[in-house]
């Protein structure tokens, strides 16, 4: 049976500052789930706890086998308790946050995303998502940008965060530090055409807040500023496309190179 305590300290998760604390996060949801569980040995993440109901934890048996001690059967009414979701899925997590580090990152190679201000949590996870999709090294982002361990960034990465070196820092800091040389690029509306500009196999790509774009300090510190051209055709302008929208064409553009 889940104690009280359990299921207050699981929902406190949902908070930044408790996350922080203790180290941890949640992790909903049958797939995602699945995925931590089958995370190789030398995965930065570990399982603290895993609750699951009957019949899902019978699916998971080779998996969970050498996990005795973090496993616990529970019923859907003590899940839905427990769960920060609307709908409850068969299984949830607790792991524990990898220590965050640049010593992942070799920057003569490494092409990387970095965040400026980017708050909402699905645009987070799905830039997440996007940089496994398209093999980029890391995502970097600032200290108000949405933080990476949030529920719904875990859920929007649909897993991708386990496999995508993740790095929430000073963004300022983290680009004045960069070897010399290393291209830093920028979506701006005064740029040079992504299909025409000069392209290299690494660098950072930075992307700006949703409404307000890049931070101008930022802006200066680019040298390559790259421009998504409008194709529309009409009287009426299109509003500007969705941070990750924009960072999806990007990264396909220096993949397709």
């Amino acid at each position: 049976m889940v104690s009280k305590a359990q299921i207050q300290f699981i929902r406190s998760l949902d908070r930044k500052k408790e996350r922080d604390e203790s180290g941890c996060f949640i992790v909903e949801g049958d797939k995602i789930v699945r995925e931590l569980l089958r995370l190789p040995v030398e995965s930065s993440f570990r399982i603290r706890n895993l609750f699951g109901l009957e019949i899902w934890l019978r699916e998971q048996e080779h998996e969970i086998i050498n996990k005795p001690d973090q496993v616990q059967m529970v019923s859907e009414a003590e899940l839905e308790r427990m769960s920060l979701m609307k709908t409850p899925n068969q299984a949830l997590a607790i792991a524990s946050k990898p220590e965050p580090s640049t010593r992942n990152f070799n920057f003569n190679s490494d092409l990387l995303i970095g965040l400026d201000h980017v708050q909402d949590p699905g645009n987070v996870g799905t830039l997440v998502r996007l940089a496994d999709w398209f093999g980029l090294a890391g995502v970097v982002s600032s200290m108000d940008s949405a933080d990476f361990f949030s529920p719904k960034v875990v859920q929007s990465s649909m897993g991708s965060i386990f496999r995508v070196h993740l790095l929430q820092t000073s963004l300022n800091s983290f680009l004045s530090d960069l070897p010399q040389g290393f291209p830093v690029y920028a979506s701006s509306l005064a740029g040079t055409s992504i299909y025409k500009a000069n392209l290299t196999r690494n660098g950072i790509i930075l992307m700006g807040n949703e409404s307000k774009g890049l931070t101008p300090s930022f802006q200066n510190l680019s040298v390559n500023d790259l421009l998504i051209p409008d194709f529309s055709v009409g009287a009426g302008k299109p509003e500007s496309l969705n941070v990750s929208v924009a960072a999806a064409i990007i990264c396909s553009e220096f993949r397709r190179r």
